[in-house]
């Protein structure tokens, strides 16, 4: 939270100012007012802060500016290509952050800030984007740029006095919070402080069994362990289940909302030539020729960008001419052939250089053509809602049906019947096909081997919002396999058990002795001396990754002069620890600083939290419309909405 306040209220005046033109020249363009139509003027609000509005435009500009962000942070090049999940938490946190800037304002109000007109002036005035070629401000300049990305003068300003009212009182927020030493010190302390100690493993393999098993010892043990010598269990069940998949499937959508929709998202139908860029800007005419120059020898986008790091790089995937902030890159970069090196070309905003890495000609999708596309985001979207508006009926079909074979086909609920172990798969080996994902069919499997068999099936809840039903009409136990045919198996596993017998034994004998001296002492003369290990040194932020884990949380919980045993998989492991020692002056010297700020970070962060929650005490966020905030959020971003759930 206070890096999206400081991001948004206090950076560098002119930065600000510049960075928010060009926000609003990113999502100016080409969106226009697709919103303004879609009901009365009190109803054309996603949510109202006090007297302000945060409106569908307001919410589609950030959300669209923010997405791309999200998706290059993940290594996507698309944002469509984000998960909806992710898209619905950025699509919450940008509407946060609108409201955030509301209350900011209120506050600002509240508090009796007026911006007086002469400060407005002078910043509108140290924008370069507005300056001509003297580096002076230029109406005529200022005029052709707002004309091009569709910005009144009007807008701007109120931007411009709003900014400067939230820097004014935000500015400085959290800046006098200092970490204790006392606390980083303790803390630092914990983490790096060494432990070291000896230890030795004594593997089960190692334990040796005096004599060959005899036909009575390997009886016993085949008596005595049942388990280990049965066939699988096989249970054959019933099944109803319902998912949002499934319910989606039988949503009927009228046409007429489907034209709507396509209507609402034409930007996405009807596609202009669009061009992906990697742009380097220079305020160097020379740098931008070096940089030029060196790209067109081969240089890759990456190394381009290590050897130019004074140059500001961009890439811009799949844009229009129309989304390119910069007017005279996008006239230059909309002329230029693809996969060749353009530049340096002199612009508003410096010297740039550029690539075209692909060329995507102009493209319109019918409505015939998007229809089952436009079919599907709705009902994806309906989905949930129908699922739990379903339930009830669901639970009167299954209480109705001790056969679950009356179970209406337009609840959207899933017949499936098989028989399987209790590890989902069938008796050929493969896995049984249970409908919908893991975390379901692993539900489905716990609920069919814990089910009697014949039980009266009731509505299961699953995870994720689904829901399904079984009946167990056969169960097929597992049956003790004849001695014979398992004799090899019971003689590895009774040589296995007394094997590790045999080491615990002798693990148990070292550790007696080391607890009465030392581990180096009690392995003196002994064949496992050649495998200790000795002064190994350890600290919470430098383990010894060669050690099994619970080993590492067994040596800080040891006191100097004391020995532990601990049990893994294969072995047992014996440990002395033999001193306390200090973290190291490089630990201390690199951690100190980290800790320090890790811990200052926390503290600031509660600042804005609780100021967050005082502003939003005093107006309350109201008439929120989720409705519009789902178009809105589709809109933004459709084929993240569709993809996979």
């Amino acid at each position: 939270m206070i890096t999206t306040l400081r991001h948004l209220f206090v950076d560098s005046w002119a930065g600000r100012a510049a960075a928010l033109l060009i926000f609003l020249a990113f999502i100016g363009w080409g969106v226009g007012d697709v919103y303004s139509n879609m009901g009365t003027a009190s109803s054309n609000e996603v949510v109202r802060v006090g007297e302000r509005s945060i409106t569908p435009d307001d919410f589609s500009r950030a959300l669209s500016a923010q997405l791309p962000v999200v998706a290059k942070q993940i290594g996507l090049a698309d944002p469509s290509k984000l998960p909806k999940g992710e898209v619905e938490q950025v699509a919450r946190q940008t509407l946060q952050n609108l409201v955030i800037q509301n209350e900011t304002q209120l506050a600002a109000g509240r508090a009796g800030m007026v911006v007086p007109d002469e400060l407005v002036r002078q910043e509108i005035f140290a924008i370069p984007a507005f300056h001509n070629a003297a580096g002076k401000f230029d109406r005529s300049v200022f005029n052709d740029r707002l004309a091009r990305i569709g910005l009144s003068e009007g807008k701007l300003l109120q931007a411009i006095r709003e900014d400067i009212a939230s820097r004014g009182l935000l500015q400085g927020m959290g800046q006098s919070v200092v970490a204790p030493s006392s606390l980083t010190e303790r803390m630092l302390s914990f983490d790096a402080s060494q432990r070291v100690f000896d230890l030795v493993q004594i593997p089960f393999a190692s334990g040796t069994v005096p004599a060959a098993p005899t036909d009575d010892q390997l009886h016993r043990f085949y008596d005595n362990h049942p388990q280990m010598f049965r066939t699988t269990e096989y249970r054959h069940a019933k099944m109803v289940v319902m998912t949002p998949e499934s319910v989606a499937k039988t949503i009927e959508v009228p046409d007429d909302v489907l034209h709507r929709l396509y209507d609402f998202q034409a930007r996405t139908y009807d596609v202009p030539e669009t061009r992906t860029l990697q742009v380097l800007t220079f305020t160097d005419q020379a740098k931008a020729e070096a940089a030029a120059n060196a790209w067109k020898g081969g240089i890759s986008w990456d190394d381009i960008q290590k050897k130019f790091p004074e140059a500001a790089a961009v890439s811009l995937p799949s844009v229009r001419q129309s989304d390119i902030p910069n007017p005279e890159l996008a006239k230059v970069a909309f002329a230029a052939p693809a996969d060749r090196i353009s530049g340096p070309e002199k612009t508003g905003m410096g010297w740039v250089v550029f690539n075209i890495s692909a060329v995507i000609a102009p493209h319109k999708t019918t409505f015939e053509q998007a229809k089952n596309d436009l079919k599907t985001q709705v009902q994806n979207q309906e989905a949930g809602e129908a699922l739990q508006a379903r339930q009830k009926q669901f639970q009167d079909a299954v209480a109705g049906s001790s056969t679950l074979e009356q179970i209406p086909s337009d609840l959207g609920a899933i017949p499936a019947a098989g028989t399987l172990d209790s590890n989902g798969m069938t008796q050929d080996g493969l896995p049984a096909p249970i409908p919908g994902d893991a975390a379901l069919r692993q539900a489905i499997v716990h609920q069919i081997f814990t089910q009697a068999k014949g039980a009266q099936p009731a509505v299961v809840n699953g995870p994720n919002g689904t829901a399904f039903s079984l009946l167990v009409d056969e169960v097929h136990p597992g049956t003790l396999k004849p001695f014979d045919s398992v004799r090899d198996q019971v003689v590895q596993a009774w040589t296995a058990e007394q094997k590790h017998h045999a080491a615990d034994l002798r693990a148990t004998a070292l550790f007696n002795a080391a607890k009465a001296g030392t581990l180096r002492k009690a392995l003196e003369g002994q064949p496992e001396a050649s495998a200790l290990r000795q002064d190994v040194m350890v600290s919470r932020v430098h383990p010894d990754q060669s050690l099994p884990q619970n080993v590492l949380r067994g040596v800080f919980g040891l006191k100097p002069g004391t020995s532990g045993m601990f049990e893994t998989p294969d072995a047992f492991w014996l440990v002395n620890v033999t001193a306390d020692k200090p973290a190291s002056a490089e630990d201390m010297k690199t951690l100190g600083g980290q800790l320090s700020g890790e811990y200052v970070q926390s503290m600031r962060s509660d600042i804005p939290v609780a100021l967050n929650a005082a502003m939003e005490k005093a107006v309350p966020p109201s008439h929120i419309n989720m409705a519009l905030y789902n178009q809105v959020v589709t809109a933004a971003a459709p084929a993240a909405g569709n993809g996979a759930q």
